[in-house]
């Protein structure tokens, strides 16, 4: 027993100085000691492992120094490469990141309509990987594992989906072990996590949430997904479920959501409750599109145009999400929300009547409203995130 918590004690301390040195960038041994709390031999130990495994840089401190200049240590960003696939009912994307989460090479591929079993998606999730990484000059050796963001209900502990919105009628998508799947095909070590949680990882280790320990991501994707960190850790919930933001019942009862239940959030706000509204628009006469294949983008500049009809439909979709995420605030108290999703190509139309629902319900009692960031969207940032959270469970499990 002792020898296992000297190993835990160890295993902490290691994953306490790459941290440091991450959100530090560069930093000496002796300001790691200072800020871990550390004693100095313990750094110098683990460090000195750390560069022989080639996970640090080290370099001088330019500029006149008395005595021997201090040596600043950072991360290898090329120390170790991960991969991160995003996996919807219409594309996978993948790509390779390294230990900056800097993308080095990218793959996607668009699934057509015979590609709706769990096994038949797995084969394809093996078969991009394998593609992108022989485009970008990876061989299997150097890719430390792969992560798995999936927009729906994931049990990450036990690699299971038990909801997928784009495979959710008329497939056996019902409780499937989809990591398990992915993992035989592939051979590399295989996390899944729901995708709103890889990104709040991604935001936590990388973006605008970096040093922050209480915030959200929402993701406006193919449904109201959200990430949630709480005093630094994520919140996955009794089931791994937690987040499902796009499922609370707000001022829209008649709106019938995928899930089966109307009433949702995401059966009003989303990107496909907003195309659906569309088509219902046109079906009216409400506006001409000169196409029948309706898309968001197609959508999106109507509305920017001018289409009176389709500005109403943004209108409400934001100030119903600013309710909803006023509602947040209040019983999270979170000190950043970070809003991305390729809603978000809507800019104003959406942003301005969620600016002004979170200020009509604002309350001086509750103090100022959680800073309001709004992450531009990339196709790419789904994966990017999938690949933080390999990146996250090898840190947790001491193999970086």
């Amino acid at each position: 027993m002792q020898t296992a918590n000297r190993e835990l004690m160890r295993a902490i301390n290691r994953d306490s100085v790459l941290k440091t040195i991450r959100l530090q960038g560069e930093i000496s041994r002796t300001h790691i000691a200072a800020q871990t709390g550390l004693g100095q031999s313990t750094v110098t130990d683990i460090t000195a492992a750390l560069l022989q495994e080639n996970l640090l840089l080290e370099k001088s401190t330019p500029g006149n120094h008395t005595g021997r200049p201090p040596i600043l240590l950072s991360l290898n960003p090329d120390g170790t490469f991960v991969a991160g696939a995003y996996i919807t009912s219409r594309q996978i994307s993948v790509v390779v990141i390294n230990l900056e989460a800097q993308i080095i090479g990218s793959h996607a591929r668009l699934l057509d309509k015979n590609a709706t079993t769990p096994e038949k998606i797995a084969d394809l999730v093996a078969e991009t990987v394998r593609t992108c990484c022989q485009r970008n000059g990876f061989i299997p050796e150097d890719i430390s594992g792969l992560g798995l963001g999936i927009p729906g209900l994931v049990n990450s502990d036990n690699g299971m989906i038990h909801f997928h919105p784009g495979f959710n009628k008329g497939f056996d998508w019902s409780d499937v072990p989809f990591k398990d799947l992915v993992e035989k095909r592939t051979g590399f070590q295989t996390f899944i996590e729901n995708s709103s949680n890889t990104l709040a990882i991604f935001e936590h280790w990388f973006g605008a949430a970096q040093g922050i320990d209480n915030f959200v991501v929402t993701t406006l994707e193919h449904g109201v997904g959200l990430g949630l960190y709480a005093n630094g850790a994520l919140v996955r919930g009794w089931q791994g479920m937690a987040g499902e933001f796009g499922h609370v019942r707000g001022n829209c009862h008649d709106s019938i959501c995928r899930c089966g239940m109307t009433g949702c959030l995401e059966a009003v706000a989303s990107p496909h409750a907003i195309l659906k509204e569309a088509h219902k628009a046109a079906q009216k006469g409400l506006w001409h599109p000169e196409s029948k294949n309706i898309t968001l983008e197609i959508v999106i500049d109507a509305a920017k145009n001018g289409e009176q009809a389709l500005l109403d439909i943004f209108t409400r979709a934001g100030t119903i999400l600013g309710k909803r995420i006023t509602d947040l605030t209040r019983i999270l108290n979170p000190e950043t929300i970070i809003i991305t999703g390729k809603n978000n190509l809507a800019e104003d139309m959406l942003f301005a009547p969620l600016s002004q629902a979170m200020d009509a319900c604002n309350s001086k009692v509750f103090g100022p409203m959680p800073r309001l960031v709004i992450r531009p969207w990339r196709e790419e940032n789904y994966a990017r995130g999938a690949g933080a959270l390999v990146l996250q469970k090898l840190h947790q499990n001491c193999a970086l």
